[in-house]
């Protein structure tokens, strides 16, 4: 008889799954937990109904069940470490998606039946290779050793049973297709020691499969005699290679070359960093927290309260200024749990992969520089959401709309600039709600849509983008930093605060310092709302601001 929670749990997932992407939301990781344990529960029942079932089939079954008994305590943080969502995933696209095609060989049962019923919510290979790039840039970003990611060893409260050698191999699969050898060894050699006792292994992957890629990454990073070693282990376990004994060959011949010419020792080794751009470099140093701000820089800063309007006499905005040149200002509890909760309610069921703009076409398109799920809400969605919009206005000064002409007023919280004889106004066009689940990110960019030549892109009817106002909706265990390259700046996401900044300068033009980032979110999920104000003319700025 078919299990009715397992029905119910993929009639939920369904709508969620069909232009999702697993690897970019937490919600939707949730959701295949619920979905593994409920398919947990018919595999038992599935096996107490055999006399004597494979021993495979068996090995999996207590697998998923220690699994589901680590993230019974909290779902929701179990989903949290990044660790646990990538097996998860690669269970339901390896082995669940097997288990399908074993079972479809027998005689009708009910486990089957269920399976098939839930196919359409698994995860596809494209998730598996998304969370496995997810986990890839979280040990590059932040300098993690392959061990520490291994061992599951990234949060001190959040368990996770960390990774057997069938997961580490793949992962330095995925490092060599990156051409990241240094992680390719770092990965094979966790491969390695997890085939051997007292890890239990008893998978196909043979200790010859590991070897060819650690000898050749070795090579590869100018490690000769490790690789000359391992290659000799090769020859240990298949003395008939004959690849392995061209490759000895020609690493001996390489060393004999080293030796007597020393310049020559450094000719093959591969430097990850060295193939990196000064940018790229700068942005990993403060996504770990490394930021190169002064002492004498972080004295001229200030925090004050922001009495300016009449609705802040009472209920003053607490301003931290962060930057000057650009002017970066961090607003403190600015926007209210139950505010946060109704913002997401809205945008979870519009929820979907996160596109980036051609600034020379307008058109948008999915990125891999750019990794989360977002949502578009506006002011006619809810009161709330006006509300949030009128409060924008009074904490920056920035006007909404034609009856709230004024611009940018001398008492708005930099001073930039001054009303617009013209009746030029700012508009927020919509609200930019974006989830960053496991490993998710948006490398360094600008806000702004002007080209170097001041030109817009040819779609483009509302003007540029002259400010940014980005709300935090929740906090995050680890990584998940907003960083501000050019000012050294490191805004971690702390709930109900929001950073705001201007794009353009006071001339108009783009401002180039404001080049900012998203660090890839570690352990939990990050929640953002960004309200980007554009304008439909050109604005008089007040020089003495």
């Amino acid at each position: 008889m078919i299990n009715w929670k397992t029905w119910m749990v993929w009639w939920s997932l369904l709508f969620s799954v069909t232009t999702a992407e697993f690897f970019t939301s937490l919600s939707r990781i949730k959701g295949l937990v619920r979905l593994e344990s409920a398919l947990s529960n018919s595999l038992d029942n599935y096996l107490e109904q055999m006399s004597e079932p494979p021993e495979v089939l068996r090995q999996f079954a207590d697998r998923v069940r220690k699994e589901m008994k680590i993230a019974a305590g909290d779902i929701e943080k179990y989903a949290f470490h990044p660790i646990n969502s990538f097996l998860l995933v690669r269970r339901f696209v390896r082995h669940w998606t097997e288990l399908a095609t074993f079972l479809s060989e027998g005689s009708p049962n009910d486990l089957y039946s269920e399976l098939m019923i839930n196919r359409r919510a698994f995860p596809t290979s494209k998730d598996f290779i998304g969370s496995l790039n997810a986990i890839l840039r979280i040990q590059e970003v932040y300098n993690l050793s392959a061990r520490a990611l291994a061992d599951g060893d990234l949060h001190q409260t959040i368990p996770s049973r960390g990774l057997g050698a069938d997961e580490c191999y793949e992962l330095g699969i995925g490092s060599n297709d990156q051409e990241n050898y240094e992680g390719v060894t770092g990965w094979m050699k966790e491969a390695l020691k997890r085939m051997s006792p007292p890890y239990e292994y008893s998978g196909a992957l043979t200790k010859i499969d590991v070897l060819e890629y650690l000898a050749w990454a070795e090579y590869k990073v100018g490690l000769l005699e490790d690789a000359i070693l391992h290659t000799k282990d090769i020859l240990d376990e298949d003395p008939t290679s004959k690849q392995a004994h061209i490759n000895l060959g020609h690493f001996q011949a390489e060393v004999m070359q080293r030796n007597t010419n020393a310049s020559h020792s450094t000719r093959n080794k591969l430097d990850n960093k060295k193939n990196k751009k000064d940018f790229e470099l700068k942005y990993e140093r403060l996504c770990r927290g490394e930021t190169r701000k002064s002492q004498r820089q972080r004295d001229k800063l200030s925090c004050y309260y922001n009495r300016n309007r009449p609705t802040q006499v009472l209920r003053p905005v607490k301003v931290e200024t962060l930057n000057s040149d650009p002017d970066l200002y961090l607003f403190h509890d600015v926007i209210s749990e139950s505010e946060i909760e109704l913002i997401k309610k809205l945008a979870k069921p519009q929820l979907k992969r996160a596109f980036v703009t051609n600034t020379d076409t307008g058109k948008e398109f999915k990125a891999d520089y750019r990794i989360s799920q977002s949502a578009w809400l506006d002011d006619n969605d809810s009161f709330v959401v006006k509300k949030i919009s009128q409060r924008i206005q009074t904490t920056t000064g920035l006007s909404l709309d034609s009856e709230h002409s004024e611009a940018l007023q001398k008492n708005s919280v930099n001073s930039q600039v001054k009303e617009n004889d013209s009746n030029d106004f700012i508009d927020v066009i919509s609200y930019e709600v974006a989830n960053y689940g496991m490993g998710g990110h948006y490398e360094p960019h600008h806000d702004f849509l002007q080209n170097l030549d001041g030109s817009l892109p040819v779609d483009d009817i509302d003007g540029d983008r002259i400010a940014t106002v980005l709300f935090y909706m929740s906090d995050v265990e680890a990584g998940g930093a907003t960083v501000f390259l050019d000012a050294e700046v490191i805004v971690y996401p702390r709930k109900g605060d929001a950073v705001f900044w201007f794009n353009l300068k006071k001339d108009g033009s783009p401002d180039v310092k404001t080049l900012h980032a998203a660090c890839p979110v570690v352990i939990g999920s990050k929640w953002g709302k960004c309200a980007v104000h554009t304008s439909f003319d050109s604005l008089t700025y007040n020089t003495s601001g």
